[in-house]
C-alpha cells in the first residue's frame, strides 16, 4: 500500500514536472537594447516572434539600428536558450539515477525546483539563483551571492566612500530578486546611520519613470539604489539622469558593470556602484587560471556564472567525499554543513536548516570607470 501511494505520488509529480517543463519552454522572453529603444521577443524554439522599434531609435541612422536590432535579437535569443536549459535542469531533478543536481543558473529555473527537489528528496545545489525563497527545505542549496549577503556587503562600502545619508530606492516590484535587493536595503540603515528616504516601485516593462522620480527628487537623497533587471535598468538610470539627479546610484548583482547599461545609459553610470562574485579584472592566481583554463576549453570568456558553475561542482563532490556512499540521504546531510573553500577561493558554508545559501560567499563592491571596466573598492 506504501509502495502504491508513493508511486502515486512520483507520477503526480512527473506530471507537474512535465508541464513546467513545457510552459518554461514554451514562453516568451524579450531581449532589448539600447535602453529598451529596441526590443525582440522570442519563444522557447528561439523563434522571433516580434520586433519593436522606438521612434526615436529610427533617428539615430541605419547604421546604429542595425547594431541595436543585432543586440536585441542577441539579449533575447540568450535568454531563451537559458530558459529553455533551466526546464531541462527541473526534468534532472526526475532521473532516478542521479544522486545530485546542478541548477539552474537564474531564478527562473531553481526557484521551482526547491519545492521538487524537497518533494524528490535529491540534492539541489545552485549556480546563480539570487531570487528569495520563500519555504526552503534541507535538499535545496546554492553557493553563489544572493541578496541578503551581498548587499549589505555593497552598502558598507559605498557608503564608507562616500558617507551617504538620504538614500532613495526604486525597484521592480513584479520580480522577486530585484524587490529582494531594495528590501535588503532597509534593515542596514541602522547599522550604517542613514535614512531610506523615498521606496518608489514600478512594474518590469514600464516606460516612464517620471512619477516614481518626482517623489525621490522631492526627499533630496544623497544616493539612489536602482533595483532592475538590464532592460528596466538601463531606462531607470537614463531618467535618474535626466531628472536631474546626479547623485551616485548603486544596484545589484553585477548590473551596472554590463557594457548594455553603459551603452544604454551612454555613459552616465560611470561612478557609480554594484557587486560581483569574483574580481575577474584583476583575478587571484587561482581564478586566473580558470579562466585562461575556461577560454581555452569553451572559446569563449568566463562570467561570475561561470565560477558559479565551479563552485557548485566542487562542492557536490566535496559532498560525495564526506558522504562516503553516494546516496541522496548521505549526500543531503553532507551539504546540510559543509564546509570547504573551493579552487577559486570561495568559502562554501552551509547551515540547513534554516536555508540553503552560502553564508560566507564572496563578494565585491565595485566602482564603474567605463564600459565594461571598474575598480573594486
Amino acid at each position: 500500500m506504501q509502495n502504491s501511494k508513493m508511486l502515486k505520488q512520483l507520477q503526480q509529480m512527473q506530471t507537474r514536472m512535465a508541464k513546467m517543463q513545457e510552459e518554461l519552454e514554451a514562453a516568451t522572453v524579450t531581449g532589448s537594447a539600447g535602453g529598451g529603444a529596441v526590443s525582440v521577443t522570442v519563444n522557447g524554439h528561439q523563434k522571433v516572434l516580434a520586433v519593436a522599434i522606438e521612434p526615436e531609435a529610427l533617428e539615430e541612422g541605419a547604421e546604429l539600428l542595425a547594431d541595436m536590432v543585432l543586440a536585441a535579437c542577441n539579449d533575447a535569443l540568450d535568454r531563451s536558450r537559458e530558459q529553455a536549459a533551466e526546464a531541462r535542469s527541473v526534468h534532472n531533478l526526475l532521473h532516478p539515477r542521479s544522486v545530485a543536481v546542478i541548477g539552474a543558473s537564474s531564478s527562473v529555473g531553481y526557484v521551482p525546483s526547491v519545492p521538487a527537489a524537497g518533494q524528490l528528496q535529491i540534492p539541489l545545489v545552485g549556480a546563480g539563483s539570487g531570487a528569495p525563497v520563500k519555504q526552503w527545505n534541507i535538499w535545496s542549496y546554492r553557493v553563489n551571492p544572493v541578496s541578503e549577503t551581498a548587499i549589505p556587503v555593497l552598502l558598507r562600502k559605498v557608503h564608507a566612500k562616500v558617507g551617504f545619508k538620504r538614500l532613495g530606492v526604486i525597484y521592480d516590484q513584479t520580480q522577486d530578486g530585484q524587490a529582494g535587493d531594495a528590501q535588503a536595503c532597509k534593515p542596514m540603515a541602522q547599522e550604517l546611520g542613514y535614512e531610506v528616504v523615498a521606496f518608489e516601485a514600478f512594474r518590469a516593462g514600464d516606460q516612464d519613470f517620471s512619477a516614481q522620480l518626482a517623489t525621490i527628487r522631492s526627499r533630496k537623497p544623497d544616493a539612489i539604489f536602482v533595483a532592475a533587471a538590464t532592460g528596466d535598468g538601463v531606462k531607470v538610470a537614463s531618467q535618474v539622469r535626466e531628472a536631474g539627479l546626479t547623485v551616485p546610484m548603486m544596484t545589484g548583482s553585477g548590473s551596472f558593470q554590463d557594457p548594455v547599461y553603459w551603452d544604454g545609459t551612454r555613459g552616465e553610470i560611470k561612478g557609480c556602484y554594484t557587486w560581483l562574485a569574483q574580481d575577474l579584472a584583476s583575478p587571484t592566481p587561482s581564478v586566473k587560471n580558470f579562466i585562461d583554463r575556461y577560454k581555452a576549453k569553451f572559446s569563449q570568456e568566463a562570467t561570475s556564472f561561470s565560477t558559479y558553475g565551479a563552485d557548485a561542482l566542487f562542492a557536490i563532490a566535496e559532498a560525495v567525499k564526506k558522504a562516503g556512499a553516494p546516496t541522496r540521504a548521505k549526500m543531503q546531510e553532507a551539504l546540510a554543513e559543509l564546509d570547504v573553500v573551493s579552487p577559486l577561493g570561495t568559502h562554501i558554508t552551509f547551515h540547513n536548516p534554516p536555508s540553503g545559501n552560502n553564508n560566507t560567499p564572496n563578494v565585491v563592491a565595485i566602482q564603474i570607470t567605463g564600459r565594461g571596466t571598474y575598480v573594486a573598492i
